[in-house]
């Protein structure tokens, strides 16, 4: 039956059915109201002719200053959170000053009503971006691979794809005012120092680089304060002049009272924690610069201040259900919340607004359990108002408390495909062991974006992409190892080093040195590529208020992207991994053990996409493969994941260290299977790789849930900065009165096997397919695509048929 939301509120259905959901299909937005908005480019233009010859940082801040002052501003009916990145509801911003293709993508595209402004904003930029800075640092091929988005992503300054961890915690402990004052007292230190008598200026002139960073902070946090203000006045006039709801009056009241009161002083009850903490969200990942992700750790970040007006009734005092209703209205907000990004990223997201996700459970640094009544109403409230964003990991543990697990339990049978689940205490240990963490600080770690934990709080959090991210794609690397790093089948141009042709291999330790040789190279043109655009960003694309937060930051008087307190390095290694691992296991077998098919042949039926070999196609096919407890397939599958890790290993990025590698998929198995040949594995040429991490090729796997959960538990996870696994489970066994019994022991199983993530579509074939015929009674579908979940309908037909292919599995059995 299709999935029906239940808000809990008149108004939260009300503000769903009015949500401007800005998710994209097939790389193009799904409602046809979404728009480009211009006011945001046309402030930072104007900015930056105006502070022609001010340093970099005093620019940036004085652009940001630029946009809060001026940018249009306003509060919808209903809303209990206020704040936007645009100036109207139906639009999303542009980032001239990021990308110049993404700028003139969008700008071409059917989204932009501006087009000879924002042309003209698109070319006054172009020598200034972060895109026109990077790229002379590469050859014209290195540059052709990267741009041909086949065996690497574009790199970071071409795509102006971030993500960060914003330190809340800065926020709503402190308040603005009291780091205006500490920023402040810093720049009277530095000139104090600089002033003494005798000179020194090897000890001295580096308070020059300070003091402007610091002013910068000082210019952007005044701004933020300002522009609070400007919501405050606005909730004031419409309440006093414009509304004669009693009821809407004394909410906006209420409202003028919260945006007076923070960002620019600590937060008081839930109301202030929510407001300010939007606040910062828009600041960080949207006005000052675009940055995706939701991380935070919510329930332990918001829980003191759940506490003070929930439970205790001290601040801001409101029942539990209208702090359900407040975290729907936190949920639309966020659903509201468009991106711009080039055509290539919007597919790759698809079904997807932008990755948001947010983490719950965990531990707390005293070791005790962190899941608390705030994590079930953020539950309860994702449970209720049924949309995709914020998608949502829990961190697993032996100690979380059960009711906490059956909330979680209840959002994964009705398909939401979130919670994603993470285990607790492998990715806490690996912060410790890897990144020299603390453990108490380790203990408090979110997922930056889909899959990989970064520390929160209040320093040495992730603040720029380029500290991570970036993908390599393996299933077309393994293509071009067997072509002499030629792609025959896409670009027609040549991706890699020349490793030989595979019809010349004559050993098995061949095939598997010229994959190893292409993914070296694919590997390291990405991280240089990575560490290139760190620079770039460091120079010539400062964030002054995300620094202002960072307690580091103000200390060391640094930009955010330029500093690096704790790294956290690691590297994607997107949709294909199992296309490899089974096409190793055929080769080996069919070819160098078995003998019954020479490489030659095997090349002939590969170029020409199996055409009249159907019966050695399923031979291929039916080879081992990983996902069954089949120790042939899974020896190579610990080989080839101990292989990406080591070639990872070899290389040290900005941060001093060297990067995990990070197995998952995004869309990026959808995306890129129309752009890879036939695989040995028995696929054709064109059709979808795998799914996930780790997860078994579609239909692949046909031993059962444990016969997977044993596969996968063969790979070494601590080498691994996260390993994503996709599971489709029985929905009549999820809703059955076993459901959760069955489930839990599933879990258990999962836990102890020290496997890092799974992650779970609980949805029909029936309703999929009524869906496809009937996608007006499905709106509140969503299946799970890799790190996120998307609504079935906003699904491309190819990309839904991926979801329906998945084996669905029967715990029962």
């Amino acid at each position: 039956m299709p999935t029906v939301a239940t808000p809990t509120t008149e108004r939260t259905a009300r503000l769903k059915n009015r949500c401007r959901f800005k998710h994209v299909a097939g790389g193009e937005y799904v409602h046809a109201g979404v728009r480009a908005g211009v006011e945001r480019a046309r402030l930072i233009t104007q900015s930056h002719k105006e502070n022609v010859g001010e340093s970099n940082c005093i620019a940036r801040a004085r652009g940001l200053e630029k946009i809060l002052k001026n940018i249009t501003i306003h509060i919808q009916d209903d809303e209990l959170i206020v704040g936007a990145n645009t100036e109207h509801p139906d639009y999303f911003p542009m980032y001239p000053e990021l990308s110049y293709f993404a700028t003139v993508d969008m700008v071409e595209s059917q989204y932009c009503d501006h087009k000879d402004e924002m042309r003209e904003i698109a070319e006054y930029w172009r020598p200034y971006t972060i895109q026109t800075k990077g790229e002379k640092y590469f050859t014209p091929e290195e540059i052709g691979v990267m741009y041909s988005a086949t065996t690497v992503q574009p790199p970071m300054f071409v795509t102006a794809f971030s993500s960060i961890v914003p330190t809340y915690e800065a926020v709503l402990e402190d308040g603005l005012i009291k780091r205006i004052e500490e920023v402040e007292q810093k720049i009277a230190d530095a000139n104090a120092e600089m002033r003494k008598s005798p000179w020194n200026g090897q000890e001295n002139l580096h308070y020059l680089d300070k003091i402007d960073q610091w002013n910068a902070m000082l210019i952007a946090m005044k701004a933020v304060v300002a522009w609070a203000q400007r919501y405050a006045r606005l909730a004031k006039i419409m309440a006093e002049n414009f509304l004669t709801d009693p009821k809407r009056k004394e909410e906006l009241l209420e409202i003028a009272d919260i945006c007076r009161h923070v960002p620019a002083y600590p937060a008081r009850g839930l109301k202030d924690a929510m407001q300010s903490k939007w606040f910062t969200y828009l600041l960080c990942h949207s006005i000052e610069r675009y940055s995706s992700g939701y991380g935070q750790k919510e329930d332990k970040m918001l829980w003191p201040y759940f506490q003070k007006s929930v439970i205790e009734k001290t601040e801001q005092p409101m029942t539990r259900e209208e702090a359900v209703e407040l975290f729907e209205c936190e949920r639309l907000k966020v659903s509201e919340h468009g991106s711009t990004k080039g055509r290539q990223l919007r597919e790759f997201f698809a079904g997807s607004n932008d990755l948001f996700i947010l983490t719950l459970g965990g531990i707390n640094p005293d070791g005790s359990d962190a899941s608390n009544d705030c994590t079930n109403c953020i539950l309860e409230a994702a449970s209720s108002i049924v949309t995709t964003e914020p998608s949502i990991s829990f961190r697993w543990n032996e100690i979380g408390n059960i009711e906490t697990k059956k909330r979680v339990f209840d959002c994964v049978k009705k398909g939401f495909g979130f919670p994603s689940i993470k285990n607790d205490e492998l990715n806490t240990q690996q912060l410790i062991k890897y990144f020299n963490v603390p453990e108490e600080v380790a203990r408090d770690w979110a997922l930056v974006l889909c899959m990989s934990p970064g520390i929160t709080g209040r320093r040495g959090t992730q603040k720029t992409r380029s500290e991570g991210g970036s993908d390599v794609y393996p299933a077309k690397v393994m293509e071009i190892a067997l072509t002499n790093g030629f792609d025959e089948f896409f670009t027609n141009i040549q991706l890699g080093p020349e490793t030989g042709n595979g019809e010349d291999f004559k050993s098995f330790d061949e095939v598997w040195n010229a994959v190893k040789l292409q993914l070296r190279y694919a590997i390291e043109l990405s991280l240089r590529s990575k560490d290139v655009g760190r620079i770039m960003e460091s120079k010539y694309l400062c964030c002054p208020f995300i620094s202002s937060i960072d307690d580091g930051c103000v200390e060391k008087g640094m930009d955010a992207n330029e500093l690096a307190e704790v790294a956290n390095p690691w590297h994607n290694v997107i949709g294909g991994s199992v296309v490899v691992i089974d096409s190793m296991a055929a080769i080996k077998k069919l070819v160098f053990e078995d003998k019954k098919y020479t490489m030659a042949e095997l090349m002939d039926a590969l170029r020409n996409n199996w055409e009249g070999k159907e019966e050695m196609r399923l031979d291929f096919w039916n080879a081992p493969k990983f996902g069954n407890d089949d120790a042939y397939a899974d020896e190579i599958a610990s080989k080839y994941y101990d292989l990406i890790a080591d070639e990872w290993k070899r290389n040290t990025t900005y941060s001093g260290t060297y990067p995990l590698p990070l197995a998952q998929s995004v869309a990026g198995y959808i995306v890129n299977g129309p752009k890879t040949a036939a695989t040995a594995n028995g696929r054709h040429a064109g059709e979808a790789l795998d799914d996930g991490g780790c997860s078994p090729y579609m239909g692949c796997d046909k031993s059962g849930p444990t016969a997977v959960l044993k596969s996968v538990s063969r790979i070494d996870a601590s080498k691994h900065k996260g390993i994503l696994l996709n599971q489709r489970l029985s929905t009549v066994l999820m809703n059955s009165d076993a459901g959760f019994d069955l489930w839990h022991a599933y879990m258990k199983t999962w836990h102890s096997l020290g496997i890092d993530h799974v992650q779970f579509n609980v949805i029909s074939q029936e309703d999929m397919k009524a869906a496809q015929i009937e996608p007006e009674k499905y709106t509140d579908t969503l299946v799970r695509i890799a790190g996120y979940s998307a609504k079935f309908i906003d699904l491309a037909r190819y990309s839904q048929d991926t979801i329906i292919a998945r084996t669905e599995q029967d715990m029962a059995g």
